[in-house]
């Protein structure tokens, strides 16, 4: 068994040439049209921030449940929750910059058609402002990203006490165990505000009390789909010759009950909003599914519920490392389009131009810029592992449970 990951040259170059990609690409959107390179900026890092926070979570769960099969697997969420440093800088670049390029109530009047014409407008954005504006926007942010750093720093930290200390490896597993509780908390509280802030309130008239929640099951599910992906990945390179069916089934059902927690967020907010038929509510349904792509608001259904949920409901098929490869590809797949659904709908008239019809923009600027972005989270990723002596945690308490692993089903 190997002990420790080597973050591998190929691995390196290819990471490099994707941020690279990235870099030109967002370089020539900025050039062309500022108001879309911000868009992707914020779609892209929104994106990996919720993997990142979501992959926290996900540990999380394993030290509050005490869930002995999964401690061998620590260091990929651990890894994944690197990139909220990389997250800060690039949201700190979009709070100081990019505001009034991305967010409405920032600037009305690049945003909204003949702004001056509609006094109702001005109001509610008045009524709002004690909260929609630059500086507490920009202090929130500040507050949330402390948290996090904090909280996941802690168990970061002793995690590495725990490798290094043999003897007081369950003191630092109960540390990891409490402050598990800590983070959940923390992040949730913080993850609700954080949801309305960066997403819905690039619709500063619309309000839903469900979006938060569903933003939060999205990253606890997509996070899953992450670490199976990273796993699988790790697996085939030999770092866990050891897995069996009962550890991807394990994995598995992280996938099958994700895509019901999901579908079960997305259609009641949906429903109720739509039944309600409050026209500041249904006008966010309304835009997406009859004025941006009707095919794309269903196949984000049918991707991050219908398929997962399908195929892993035979024991057989969720047992099978490549079945859950698929489907942890094809749930992140969901995830970008669930990301994308949010962001540029109500963002594409700034960068089409007011009175044009719009549609799904999904071009040259969107597909570098997502490379670079995956690019820059493998470098951090991957980096992070290999700084560990142990790719498995040698000196955590349930480490031979989770070798030994085996289910009777």
């Amino acid at each position: 068994m190997k002990k420790r990951f080597i973050f591998s040259k190929k691995l390196k170059t290819i990471s490099f040439v994707l941020m690279l990609i990235g870099l030109i690409t967002g370089i020539l959107a900025y050039m062309a049209d500022t108001h879309r390179f911000w868009t992707n900026i914020l779609f892209n890092n929104y994106m990996f921030l919720l993997l990142a926070l979501g992959a926290a979570f996900w540990m999380s769960l394993q030290y509050i449940a005490e869930a002995g099969w999964s401690a061998a697997f620590k260091r990929v969420p651990e890894s994944i929750s690197c990139y909220l440093g990389p997250a800060f800088i690039v949201m700190l670049a979009l709070v100081l910059i990019g505001l009034k390029y991305v967010y409405p109530w920032a600037a009305p009047e690049k945003h909204i058609p003949d702004f001056a014409k509609y006094p109702e407008y001005k109001e509610l954005l008045e009524i709002k402002a004690p909260y929609l504006n630059d500086n507490f926007f920009a202090i929130r942010t500040l507050i949330f990203f402390i948290v996090w750093f904090l909280t996941i720093g802690l168990l970061r930290k002793f995690s590495k006490k725990e490798d290094a200390d043999k003897a007081g490896a369950l003191k630092w597993f109960e540390k990891s165990r409490f402050f598990s509780k800590v983070y959940i908390f923390a992040f949730a509280l913080t993850f609700i505000f954080a949801g309305f802030d960066y997403l819905m309130s690039l619709e500063p008239f619309w309000y839903s009390t469900l979006f938060s929640i569903k933003e939060l099951i999205s990253g606890f599910f997509h996070a899953s789909a992450l670490i199976i992906l990273i796993v699988y990945f790790l697996y085939k390179k030999g770092y866990f010759p050891f897995m069996n069916s009962s550890h991807w089934h394990d994995f598995s059902k992280y996938l099958f009950m994700g895509s019901i927690l999901f579908a079960y967020a997305w259609y009641f907010q949906y429903m109720l909003i739509w039944y309600g038929n409050i026209p500041e509510e249904g006008e966010h349904y309304f835009l997406r599914r009859f004025h941006f792509s009707e095919t794309l608001f269903v196949l984000n259904v049918i991707i991050n519920f219908f398929i997962p949920f399908i195929v892993l409901l035979p024991n057989k098929l969720a047992k099978n490392p490549k079945v859950l490869l698929t489907m942890a590809i094809t749930i992140l797949v969901g995830f970008v389009l669930d990301v994308y659904m949010s962001v540029f709908p109500p963002l594409v008239h700034t960068f089409k131009g007011v009175g044009e019809h719009i549609h799904p923009v999904f071009g040259l600027y969107e597909i570098g810029m997502l490379l670079g972005f995956i690019g820059l989270f493998m470098f951090v990723a991957f980096k992070s592992m290999a700084k560990r002596k142990h790719i498995i945690p040698i000196h955590h308490p349930y480490i031979e449970e989770s070798l030994l692993h085996h289910n009777a089903h």
